[in-house]
C-alpha cells in the first residue's frame, strides 16, 4: 500500500481506447472514494483540452490540457485533495511522465482499460452521435490495437459486460495507491 504524505500524491491514470469507459469509470471511482471519505480529485484530461483553435503541433491539445491540469491540481490540493485520478489515453511513457509533472510529487500508476472490438463500437455509437462518429469508431479500434503493444501500463482491467460500478471496484482492488482505501 502506498502511503500519502504531504510530498507524495498517489495518481491513478485510467487509459484505454475511445469508448472503453475511462471517463465513466473515473466518475464511478470518484463516487466510491467519496463514499469512503478519501480526499481526491478526478479529472477527465480531454475536457481540459476542448478548445478551438489548437496549435497545429498540438493535435490533441495535450500541452493545453497539461497546463490546465497543473493549475487545477494546485487549486484542488489547496481545497484538500490528496489523491488524483486522471482519465486520458496514454500511449507512451513520455505521456505518462508529462501528466506526472503536472501533479508535483505524484507517483503515477496506469490502469489500462480493455474491451473487445464489438463492445468498443457499441459504446462509441451510443456516445458519439454527431458528425465525428466514424472518426471515433476508427480511432477506437486503432487505439485498442496500438495500446496493447505500446502503452506503459501497470495493470489492466477488462470492461466487457461489466457495469461501471463493477469495473471501478476491480480497478480499486488492483490499485494499491490510495492509502485510505481498503
Amino acid at each position: 500500500m502506498i502511503e500519502t504524505t504531504p510530498d507524495f500524491i498517489p495518481l491513478l491514470i485510467l487509459s484505454g481506447p475511445i469508448g472503453v469507459g475511462k471517463s465513466t469509470v473515473g466518475d464511478e471511482i470518484s463516487v466510491q472514494l467519496t463514499s469512503k471519505g478519501i480526499p481526491h480529485t478526478f479529472v477527465d484530461l480531454d475536457a481540459l483540452a476542448q478548445t478551438f483553435p489548437r496549435p497545429a503541433d498540438d493535435r490533441y491539445g495535450s500541452r493545453l490540457a497539461l497546463k490546465n491540469l497543473a493549475s487545477l491540481w494546485q487549486n484542488c490540493r489547496d481545497a484538500g485533495a490528496r489523491n488524483a485520478v486522471v482519465a486520458r489515453v496514454v500511449e507512451t511513457r513520455e505521456e505518462r511522465d508529462a501528466i506526472s509533472v503536472a501533479i508535483p510529487g505524484c507517483v503515477a500508476t496506469v490502469c489500462h482499460l480493455r474491451a473487445g472490438p464489438q463492445t468498443l463500437a457499441e459504446r462509441v455509437k451510443r456516445r458519439e452521435i454527431g458528425s465525428l462518429q466514424d472518426w471515433h469508431l476508427e480511432r477506437s479500434q486503432e487505439l485498442a490495437r496500438s495500446l496493447e503493444a505500446t502503452s506503459p501500463y501497470d495493470f489492466a482491467v477488462t470492461t466487457d459486460g461489466l457495469s461501471p460500478q463493477h469495473i471501478a471496484e476491480k480497478v480499486l482492488k488492483k490499485y494499491a495507491g490510495f492509502s485510505s482505501f481498503v
